[in-house]
């Protein structure tokens, strides 16, 4: 009972941080409209994930692999400082290793884009000053899994996650990767 009520607040707080960024639906897709390209970054893994063989290289490989496999062209990070949107898509995983040999786990796959707040009408855009937000997530998962088994789960709850991505990238441009998926 001790261990439920310990984990309570962290699964909370992960899942409650899961809630404030964008979502895939219509409206965050339109965001993807006119992208021909991403940066991926996987964000630094826990050092105790890492020992039990969670790897920050492997998770970035996984999801270049996949994306070039379906036609996303990547951008290194010199290219991407170049482009107005700045587009990356970020995958975190965030792990606490818990005294019973298990993981709990957090996996959040989001686009995010610089984009111009317009609080003010009387503001141009060309006069905005752009900002880093979240424009398009999957919803996160959580869950608990042994240590020996914490790579194969992570990567098994990221695979989809990456997927809903393609499928919602693929959507709102559809002319742009049916042309690339011929070259």
């Amino acid at each position: 009972m001790n261990r439920l009520v310990l984990l309570l607040p962290i699964v909370w707080a992960w899942g409650a941080a899961g809630l404030a960024g964008a979502q895939d639906n219509p409206t965050a897709r339109l965001s993807l409209k006119g992208l021909d390209a991403v940066a991926v970054s996987v964000q630094p893994i826990s050092a105790a994930a890492e020992k039990d063989g969670l790897s920050q290289a492997q998770l970035q490989g996984m999801v270049e692999t996949r994306l070039r496999q379906v036609g996303v062209r990547l951008l290194g990070p010199e290219e991407q400082l170049k482009r107005l949107r700045r587009p990356g898509l970020s995958i975190q995983v965030t792990t606490a290793r818990l005294d019973t040999d298990e993981h709990i786990y957090s996996v959040r796959v989001e686009l995010v884009q610089w984009v111009a707040l317009l609080d003010d009408p009387t503001l141009l855009v060309t006069a905005a000053i752009p900002v880093p937000a979240t424009t398009w997530s999957a919803p996160s998962v959580l869950g608990i899994t042994p240590a020996e088994t914490l790579k194969r789960d992570v990567e098994a709850a990221l695979g989809p996650m990456v997927e809903q991505f393609i499928d919602a990238f693929r959507k709102a441009n559809p002319r742009e990767t049916a042309l690339r998926g011929r070259r």
